[in-house]
């Protein structure tokens, strides 16, 4: 009986074990994609197999259990995630969320339950579930959460499910957490089917109609992919112009950049050109964001490949074809694309980063901000092939 298996490949930035703690050596990198995880039966994972790629910590759902690797808080030695189980004995369905610091916590979208980290130095760590008071914001507003994004600057988004939908912006977790009233409130007559976060802002896609609509930071306008206006400020959600009227399938977000998939299979991408060095050198994304001198811009992959996923870190950009490709773009530092030690940039080209074997096909694609995460999905009557510490394959820069 054929059974789909799969395995999960990583690549990049590993010095806190994050990604393989077996293999946190070479200054804590790999520099080519290598397996960390098999899934016996992949299919059975409900959303997402990598629910968090963060600096210092990853969190794996193998459809039976969550695995935590790295370090998050005070690093104990065991995270355990019993809390974070349903009654059906597999893992809630929701989303992790934290910061540099590593996961802060879980919330269980469908219950609109916040679960925390309690973390208090000890070797063991686990998730309980965070009682708000009766008059805090969201109690006494009748509100429970939906979505939840934290930003760079640590703000944090969410969205809420109620009689009245809205978008609740707090100046950072602990706000939150407190029962304070957010600074900014919105309504959300559209719903929200995606939120992310960048830098300095978020990014919503739609329910009900598939609008893009940004907010943040005045002083990173481009960042919103349109111009803030009196009637439109930079902190007010407001759809970008120059997609009004494109149907939007995904939406992400890295650190100064953002980008949103259509459903006829094209990218695009805004976000802050660096003017001047930021750790010694100029972004790797100055080039396409200097192409059009528009707000948004079209990037062509592979001589018009179609585009069906896409994962940005913090100085590169992801992108999964239609075809099955998958390509890179940006920085090389710490083998975030896994083109190997020599390589520190693409020098703004596309590389063909992975070439799958037979019978294997790629499932998801994530990114840490310097780090890249694929899901691999086979049928087979017996175990997963091993692969090894390499791909096997020797990229090249695309023409």
């Amino acid at each position: 009986m054929m059974v789909s298996r799969g395995k999960v490949l990583a690549t990049g930035f590993n010095l806190h074990g994050q990604l393989e703690p077996a293999l946190a050596n070479d200054h804590g990198n790999l520099h080519h994609f290598t397996q960390i995880q098999t899934i016996d039966h992949v299919d059975s994972v409900q959303e997402r197999v990598i629910k968090c790629a963060l600096w210092s910590a990853t969190v794996i759902d193998t459809g039976i259990l969550f695995l935590h690797r790295g370090i998050s808080g005070t690093h104990p030695d065991h995270i355990h995630f019993d809390g974070l189980i349903d009654l059906d004995g597999r893992p809630k369905r929701g989303a992790f969320f934290g910061d540099v610091s590593g996961v802060r916590g879980f919330l269980d979208d469908e219950a609109g339950d916040l679960y925390l980290l309690q973390d208090d130095g000890k070797k063991d760590a686990s998730f309980l579930k965070h009682c708000f008071q009766a008059n805090d914001f969201l109690p006494r507003t009748g509100k429970k959460i939906s979505r939840i994004a934290v930003a760079g600057n640590m703000q944090v988004c969410i969205t809420t499910i109620c009689k009245d939908p809205a978008i609740c912006v707090f100046s950072n977790l602990q706000s939150l957490l407190q029962g304070s009233d957010p600074v900014e409130t919105y309504s959300s007559h559209n719903g929200v089917k995606s939120l992310v976060a960048s830098s300095t802002t978020f990014t919503i896609l739609g329910q009900q109609q598939p609008l893009l609509e940004t907010f943040g930071d005045a002083r990173y306008p481009a960042l919103l992919g349109r111009t803030p206006s009196i009637q439109s400020p930079a902190s007010l959600p407001t759809v970008i112009s120059a997609l009004d009227g494109i149907d939007i399938a995904k939406i992400a977000a890295g650190s100064w950049l953002n980008a949103a998939v259509s459903r006829d299979k094209d990218l695009y991408v805004w976000g802050h050109v660096m003017r001047q060095p930021v750790g010694g050198y100029h972004s790797c994304f100055d080039k396409i964001l200097n192409s059009t001198g528009e707000d948004v811009h079209l990037i062509d992959i592979a001589d018009g490949q179609d585009v069906e996923d896409v994962a940005i870190g913090d100085e590169h950009l992801v992108v999964l074809t239609k075809s099955g490709e998958l390509w890179g773009y940006g920085s090389n530092e710490f083998g975030q694309l896994g083109l190997g030690h020599n390589v520190k940039s693409t020098q703004g080209q596309w590389v063909k980063m992975y070439v799958t074997d037979a019978g294997e096909k790629i499932r998801e694609i994530s990114t840490g901000p310097l780090s890249t995460l694929i899901v691999l999905r086979s049928h087979a009557h017996g175990e997963l092939r091993h692969s090894d510490a390499s791909s096997g394959y020797s990229p090249g820069l695309a023409e």
